[in-house]
């Protein structure tokens, strides 16, 4: 079975909130893999912007496909 890694963000820039996006990252071969992935992205997202007004507001969640 292969692993995905579903995730969601929310910019929020100068006070005002975007419109939460959803992206999909397939297929991973092992949930470890899947869960390394949502660390380095987790990790990117949570950087701060210098000299920016800027917040990110990421979910992300790894779930095993089932096989049909």
């Amino acid at each position: 079975m292969e692993w995905v890694l579903l995730f969601s963000l929310e910019w929020l820039v100068l006070g005002s909130p975007s419109k939460p996006t959803t992206q999909e990252i397939a297929p991973f071969a092992s949930e470890a893999l899947c869960k390394k992935a949502a660390e380095a992205i987790k990790a990117e997202m949570d950087t701060p912007i210098q000299g920016q007004r800027v917040m990110v507001f990421s979910h992300l969640v790894c779930f095993q496909k089932k096989e049909n």
